[in-house]
């Protein structure tokens, strides 16, 4: 399974590189997860970009009702307290803002609860650097190869 932190569920919605990758990614049979702050994230990330008007209003609610149709499809991970207390440990050993460190421990659990491998798919190099460290496979969708 593939799990998509915000930086890469956004490319899904937001035409920039590695958008394509992470379009592959949705039209695979397997569902792909993401943890549920990924919603507040993501719209957060859509109002931004309406607010420094590098969208028009037309385009933030296109692209707020296109995340809104493809979410039900997404395995939705819960910020749990075990998702929490695995944060705890993962912010000593890596340098992660809240969020990330939220994304990572959820992929972490969810491959835990499956007893299978989970893909960890970020844009973001820090996030991927702590995620590799943790023994799980990355993939920057911005990364050519």
């Amino acid at each position: 399974m593939n799990y998509l932190d915000t930086s890469a569920l956004v490319k899904r919605f937001v035409e920039e590189p590695g958008s394509d990758l992470v379009d592959e990614l949705f039209l695979r049979a397997e569902p792909a997860a993401t943890a549920r702050v990924a919603a507040a994230e993501a719209h957060a990330a859509f109002a931004r970009r309406w607010r420094d008007r590098s969208i028009s209003e037309r385009g933030f609610l296109r692209l707020r009702r296109d995340f809104d149709r493809d979410w039900p499809s997404l395995v939705r991970v819960d910020v749990t307290e075990q998702v929490v207390r695995r944060v705890r440990e993962l912010v000593r050993r890596h340098p992660l803002r809240g969020y990330d460190a939220i994304h990572l421990a959820a992929a972490l659990e969810l491959a835990s609860e499956l007893g299978a491998a989970v893909t960890f798919v970020t844009a973001d190099e820090k996030l991927g650097r702590a995620a590799r460290a943790e023994r799980l496979p990355v993939i920057d969708p911005e990364s050519p190869g």
